[in-house]
């Protein structure tokens, strides 16, 4: 039987070592990246890629390392991390219907997170190639498809901006009440200390008069 545009190998190197496609899953969820497709087109979507199921604990894409392929969760969930000065930091999470490595596709290059598998997980993946070859083939579904990727995208941006203020957000510096006014209200001059204008007199300014009368 001739096999479909896009057919993944089950001996497709840049898969995880040591693990290998199941042709029984769950059909591709109508949910997230996929909403917007019908039943048909997301039928011909799946004949170009594979099935895949990881047990929890297993490392889907690694940072830094060669990244060629898409996966949707079909089933299960997954955490992305990043390493930053040495510690992992996790930045999301990834559950049905939402993707991961979108952006392999896009701008072919190394990882840029790792993604763990947090609950036993069913994925579906599809390799730049069979992405291509379905574009070309599934007009309307590949306008759907890209729709949906670049949803994905956005709420990832949104996310990651919404991380970075969280953790750059300079000290906010207090004031006793009753000075905020003087000190930030515009047009309002600066109140001169006691030894700036002592320093001012000496100076030929305006003198300061210094009682010399002690208060008990």
């Amino acid at each position: 039987m001739e096999e479909p545009p896009g057919h993944v190998s089950p001996l497709d190197a840049s898969l995880p070592e040591g693990e290998g496609w199941t042709e029984l899953a769950s059909p591709l969820p109508p949910v997230g990246i996929l909403s917007a497709l019908t039943d048909r087109s997301l039928a011909n979507l799946a004949s170009y890629g594979k099935y895949h199921h990881f047990p929890a604990g297993a490392v889907v894409i690694r940072d830094g390392q060669a990244q060629n392929r898409i996966y949707i969760v079909v089933l299960g969930r997954l955490a992305i991390s990043a390493v930053v000065d040495g510690k992992e930091v996790p930045l999301n999470e990834a559950s049905i219907g939402e993707c991961i490595g979108e952006i392999s596709l896009l701008a072919p290059g190394p990882a840029s997170a790792t993604v763990r598998v947090v609950e036993e997980a069913t994925l579906w993946s599809m390799d730049i190639d069979g992405f291509r070859t379905y574009l070309s083939e599934h007009v309307g579904g590949a306008g759907a498809l890209l729709l949906g990727m670049a949803t994905c995208l956005c709420q990832r941006l949104r996310h990651a901006n919404g991380l970075i203020v969280s953790n750059h957000k300079k000290p906010v510096e207090t004031l006793p009440v009753g000075r905020e006014r003087a000190i930030t209200a515009e047009n309002t001059p600066m109140q001169i200390g006691f030894f700036d204008r002592l320093k001012q007199s000496f100076g030929g300014g305006t003198p300061v008069r210094v009682s010399q009368k002690i208060k008990m």
